[in-house]
């Protein structure tokens, strides 16, 4: 029991990422997505995102854990710049950002994540990949997206792993608050309790799905499954 107690705790919150946070490349994401599966879709794609988000929010909103630690997607740094990142992606409309507001004020501290250099290089992927409007130059962006893609997102699970190590002290819980395609849990050590507040894995196929042009069949399921109420609470595990 003792054992147990002094185990380093991590609540997983797997991101589905808005307008207010894509900034420059929410435009082209939605032009795309609304030549793949419509306008009426895309707006049911964007209520089932802000359902899902809400629940998160009413889930902290009634969970306080003293000295928490957030870890978020994206985040090169802390202190003081850290805290302008978040009021400024707050202030225009970002609910995983509010979210991390909130709980600052109760008292979390924010932790620099990610390499700035490595999310970088990814953006500037995707912001390509974004902007290419002939058939030939966005095959060309989509493939250089792929080779890179793996790579990076190996490098940045390596380093936030590495983040939440060593910054999550016995007895401490964090939550990090991550898109689903990471694979992050996979580098952490044994001692570090992981509680999913959802179903990376369901996560990703929604977000894979979405895009298809199978929508109506394929992804009602795992829409009901998103905008779900949580139950749980920060430090309860699975069975």
């Amino acid at each position: 029991m003792e054992e147990r107690l002094s185990m380093r705790r991590l609540v997983y919150v797997p991101i589905i990422h808005t307008d207010s946070e894509l900034g420059s490349l929410a435009g082209g994401i939605e032009e795309r997505a609304k030549k793949v599966i419509g306008e009426s879709n895309w707006q049911q794609h964007k209520e089932v995102v802000r359902r899902y988000w809400q629940e998160i929010a009413d889930y902290w909103e009634g969970n306080n854990v003293p000295g928490l630690k957030i870890f978020q997607d994206g985040m090169p740094a802390d202190g003081v710049v850290g805290a302008a990142i978040v009021k400024s992606l707050a202030d225009k409309g970002s609910i995983n950002y509010k979210i991390i507001a909130q709980l600052l004020e109760k008292g979390a501290t924010l932790i620099q994540t990610e390499d700035p250099e490595a999310v970088k290089e990814e953006y500037l992927l995707a912001k390509e990949l974004a902007k290419r409007k002939s058939l030939l130059a966005s095959l060309w962006a989509v493939l250089r997206y792929r080779r890179q893609k793996g790579r990076l997102l190996h490098v940045r699970d390596t380093y936030i792993a590495r983040k939440i190590k060593e910054n999550l002290a016995d007895g401490e819980t964090g939550v990090c608050f991550l898109g689903a395609e990471h694979q992050v849990l996979a580098y952490l050590p044994p001692d570090i309790e992981v509680i999913a507040l959802k179903d990376p894995q369901k996560v990703r196929a929604y977000h894979q799905k979405y895009m298809s042009r199978k929508w109506a069949e394929e992804v009602s399921e795992l829409r009901a499954y998103l905008t779900m109420p949580i139950q749980r609470k920060p430090g309860e595990a699975d069975d």
